[in-house]
């Protein structure tokens, strides 16, 4: 699960988000892509559009919840903390399910 993630928002569905290793060939795009970074220490980044519409980090702590589930948390005031389910995982990519919480 650890790694660099980007959005591949192309290849999103209704049920599902992907994403793509960050050394992955995207094509440009004109709207950010978000980030997302699994490291084995049990830390978190996520990079969001700012306003200006350059990645913001924002840093986190994530642990596995079960085969599928992971439960994200940031420090006060850096973001609501949120669940992940993995619908799917390659090396090449990454599906993860459109729910919140």
């Amino acid at each position: 699960m650890t790694g660099a993630w980007i959005h591949a928002f192309e290849e999103d569905t209704e049920e599902a988000a992907v994403y793509r290793p960050a050394d992955h060939p995207f094509r440009p795009a004109r709207r950010p892509r978000r980030r997302i970074e699994f490291h084995a220490d049990g830390t978190f980044a996520e990079y969001r559009p700012g306003p200006d519409d350059r990645p913001r980090e924002v840093r986190g702590r994530w642990e596995r919840h079960g085969p599928d589930r992971i439960a994200v948390a940031f420090p006060a005031g850096r973001g609501a903390p949120y669940g992940i389910t993995v619908l799917s995982r390659t090396a090449d990519r990454l599906v993860l399910a459109r729910t919140a919480g």
